[in-house]
């Protein structure tokens, strides 16, 4: 019996365990997202974002990929195929890719913990049209046996394109690998599927504005009878906070359900608030906005806080204040800074893309000799070098 004879029965063999293990997979990362959807935006009102499709290789495909691609050549059984099973992450629109991506990168830990998973790499790369696309190799292990497994989190669209890409060209890829009107139909088809996208992110944001005209008018009225010095402002910011992160019927509830609800965030203390603060460990990307809001903290800052403490979700509460303002990533040492702190800035007019926060933009920025001002170039400011230049003039 040859290898790949030996890999057939194998995977015959096998198959009730693979799709016992392609069902648990599902429920533990169904179980893992709802737990963590809250902080990290992952549900609007009481929807998630977001969906699950799984899918147990099939032999053929399986015989095929080692017949075609030069790594798997010399694979002597299963366990060097590492998508057996394909688990994909679906969610709403493009924005919401990286949120799930941040979710793994941040709370890996929790889902080894709560999970039959051992292992999963990420594995960011390009498509051929240039967007960045995100798929992780997992092990999961199940009655001593190991299983290895792939997610790819798309969106809607790509996902779209993927079935489409996937029957109309993949499978015809000898016909089609030399045919460049029809890679360009490919290019132009796929960039219009993109363009939908932006307008279903514009669509869901007019969406929510629109949920939360009404949301805040009720709100106000709430909160005003419950803490002093409320604004329209932390309306605003508190009001966003339960649309995305509480499930509750909001076009059904009175001023009265909402007083009842913030009822007992109001006899949380203010010291309360100081102690989670003091107790939080944020993660490395999040340090330098964790100093921000402990120095900077809002009326609304401590009321989502309040409530958070209040319903037994702080750390979820003040996860949502840490993403909220995430806005830039800092090129040198990857924390995350805010725009509205305007603690960042490009530090050559050439490297206008980089954001730095202030400690890095400082070890990179160069000053003129004369006077300290910030260079783009050369050693000396061009006032300095005027004035200079005046003097040597006057020698």
């Amino acid at each position: 019996m040859d290898v790949l004879d030996q890999m057939k029965k194998h995977y015959y063999d096998n198959l009730s365990n693979l799709n016992l293990v392609a069902e648990s997979l599902v429920d533990e990362i169904r179980h893992f997202f709802a737990m963590f959807q809250t902080g990290y935006r992952l549900q609007v009102k009481q929807y998630p974002l977001y969906r699950f499709e799984v899918r147990i290789k099939t032999w053929e495909s399986i015989a095929e990929k080692v017949e075609r691609k030069v790594q798997y050549k010399n694979a002597a059984s299963l366990d060097e195929i590492p998508d057996l099973i394909g688990f994909f992450i679906i969610v709403e629109l493009g924005e919401d890719v990286e949120k799930v991506v941040r979710l793994f990168e941040k709370e890996r830990k929790e889902l080894f913990r709560f999970s039959h998973i051992t292992s999963l790499t990420h594995y960011p790369t390009k498509h051929e049209n240039g967007k960045m696309t995100h798929h992780y190799d997992g092990v999961y292990t199940f009655n001593n046996l190991k299983f290895n497994f792939e997610i790819q989190v798309r969106s809607e669209v790509e996902n779209l394109w993927s079935n489409i890409e996937h029957k109309s060209f993949y499978k015809n890829r000898l016909k089609s690998r030399n045919d460049r009107i029809l890679n360009r139909l490919k290019e132009h088809s796929y960039n219009l599927l993109l363009q939908a996208d932006d307008v279903l992110s514009v669509l869901r944001r007019e969406r929510m504005k629109n949920d939360m005209l009404d949301l805040k008018e009720k709100m106000m009225d709430a909160l005003e009878g419950l803490f002093d010095g409320i604004k329209i402002r932390d309306v605003e910011a508190i009001s966003g906070y339960m649309y995305e992160c509480w499930a509750m019927p909001f076009d059904k509830m009175t001023v009265e359900d909402f007083e009842h609800f913030f009822a007992s965030s109001v006899k949380v203390e203010d010291r309360d608030v100081k102690d989670l603060l003091e107790a939080y460990t944020p993660d490395g990307t999040h340090r330098r906005l964790y100093r921000y809001l402990k120095e900077n903290l809002t009326l609304s800052d401590s009321i989502i806080l309040k409530i958070g403490l209040a319903t037994n979700e702080p750390d979820a509460a003040l996860e949502y204040l840490l993403t909220d303002m995430e806005e830039a990533c800092c090129s040198s040492c990857g924390e995350w800074v805010d725009y509205d702190d305007a603690d960042f800035f490009a530090t050559r007019v050439e490297m206008r893309g980089d954001f730095y926060c202030r400690d890095c933009a400082q070890k990179l920025l160069t000053y003129c000799e004369v006077c300290g001002t910030v260079l783009t170039s050369s050693r000396i400011c061009m006032i300095c070098a005027s004035r200079l230049a005046e003097k040597n003039k006057g020698k």
